[in-house]
């Protein structure tokens, strides 16, 4: 008898520990706009190197510019270790644009303010740990 209340019991706290342990934080993200540019913040969080920065992101987020700046807000994410991407969509069209040769031509960003030499960074040159409580990540859209 007592076995059987106790196995639901147990397993309930277990449940809520785990979950509890899951959910590390809240993530704050600061965009410096270039002077005189406007348009929609678009933001992509990835939690792995397979796929960044061009694949599916694990969260979207976007936030409209308010001087010189946009925030935007990941809440409950798990810990671990993740890069952002971010750019201003000037013409509303969900994507960043191009030019002939493929360079953008709308300003983006990477986490960190990584660069890459010909190319978006490495996933490890923008990642960033995320943990208990909130933090903040800051970085300039070129």
């Amino acid at each position: 008898m007592h076995t059987r209340i106790l196995s639901p019991l147990f397993l309930f706290l277990a449940a809520m520990l785990a979950a509890a342990a899951v959910h590390a934080g809240d993530l704050t993200v600061e965009v410096k706009l270039p002077p005189e540019r406007q348009g929609t913040v678009r933001a992509a969080l990835f939690d792995k190197a397979e796929g960044f920065p061009r694949g599916t992101p694990l969260r979207t987020a976007t936030g409209q510019p308010g001087q010189g700046k946009a925030t935007l807000q990941f809440a409950d994410l798990p810990a671990g270790d993740y890069a952002l991407t971010a750019y201003l969509d000037e013409n509303s069209n969900n994507k960043l644009d191009s030019n002939l040769f493929g360079l953008p031509t709308e300003p983006y960003g990477f986490s960190r303010n990584a660069r890459g030499m010909a190319g978006p960074p490495p996933f490890a040159d923008a990642s960033f740990r995320v943990e208990d409580g909130t933090l903040q990540q800051n970085f300039d859209l070129k």
